[in-house]
């Protein structure tokens, strides 16, 4: 499994909601996903259903970090037995990837940069099967109403934020080469404004088909072809990710990875996500100090995280991966 990959990379959205009551409390990172996940809710959907909206909503408005063009995990709690449940829809490498994929002529790894544009670093993307099997095992609504916040906002318009011009700015000398994304999100030639109107019409039209057949109307026929000579005929890093890739891509729910910390209970998402085992190294090793005693304002107490924080990374590095493929110590990573 490659890590990260496209623009449309990893879903970060929670949401927290009382299903009974029609109630609850949506959050994103960005306030139109966030609004979406709300209208779900007072419609009477579940906090899966309103998570899905807003997985929807999130690849309009922040394709430099969400959306069906990439994956994403689910942390699920249910609220009447207690239970954690996980659904790992993250990106797969193509079978076409090698160990040696990011590697030069000579053996060493390429720079970020060089491999980031084009096709060389596009995985199958795994969201749409993630929002399948989670409307499937906690959804109320009908799948097809997840989809029209987002197909109203691509439609209508949405105006560009602080945080896509920055990236468009960051990354403009990569998208010289890439007219179609130039068309959606440049001005004049250059970087869109904060503020700017930007309607996206292809991704209503994509969004209206997998809101009618389901997610084979991703993962197959039009659309795949679509990926797949995408990725082939990139201007840079040309490549191979097959219709057979996205049409053999499967989301798996698997096991949360649970600790304590002091009175608590916490639970994460494991591998081949990182973030649960390195979020728990660092909560065990500051559990022995009294960081609330100590301040914020107290160097001691920003020595200790930096610490904590440099040690789980390392661990990070070392044995993190994805463990249908490698042996990943969970047990040794959590232990305390």
């Amino acid at each position: 499994m490659l890590k990260r990959f496209l623009p449309l990379a990893a879903l970060l959205s929670v949401t927290v909601s009382l299903p009974a009551l029609a109630q609850g409390v949506t959050s994103s990172a960005d306030p139109r996903a966030t609004e979406a996940g709300r209208e779900i809710l007072h419609e009477g959907g579940t906090a899966a259903d309103a998570a899905i909206a807003m997985v929807a909503v999130l690849t309009l408005v922040e394709p430099q970090s969400s959306g069906i063009g990439g994956g994403g995990f689910m942390v699920h709690h249910n609220a009447k037995d207690g239970s954690i449940s996980t659904i790992d829809g993250r990106e797969m490498a193509p079978a076409s990837a090698k160990p040696d994929r990011f590697l030069g002529p000579d053996g060493k790894a390429r720079g970020y940069m060089d491999v980031i544009p084009g096709g060389l670093s596009v995985g199958v993307p795994g969201n749409v099967r993630l929002m399948e099997m989670a409307h499937k095992k906690w959804g109320k609504l009908e799948w097809k109403a997840l989809f029209q916040p987002a197909i109203k906002l691509a439609e209508q318009g949405y105006q560009v934020t602080p945080a896509l011009n920055t990236w468009l700015v960051q990354f403009e000398p990569m998208w010289k080469d890439f007219p179609a994304a130039r068309a959606i999100y440049y001005v004049n030639g250059q970087p869109a404004p904060v503020g700017t109107p930007i309607r996206n019409p292809a991704y209503a039209a994509i969004l209206r088909d997998i809101a009618a057949r389901g997610p084979q109307a991703f993962y197959a026929g039009a659309n795949a072809k679509a990926i797949s000579d995408a990725v082939a005929k990139a201007p840079r890093n040309a490549t191979q990710l097959t219709v057979k890739d996205l049409a053999a891509y499967k989301a798996k729910e698997r096991p949360a990875v649970c600790t304590t910390y002091r009175i608590y209970k916490v639970c994460g998402m494991g591998p081949p996500s990182s973030g649960a085992t390195t979020v728990f190294g660092i909560l065990g090793m500051l559990e022995a100090y009294d960081m609330k005693a100590m301040g914020k304002d107290n160097p001691m107490s920003w020595h200790l995280l930096a610490e904590a924080m440099q040690l789980a990374y390392a661990d990070r590095s070392a044995y993190l991966g994805d463990a249908d493929f490698v042996d990943v110590p969970v047990k040794g990573l959590l232990d305390k």
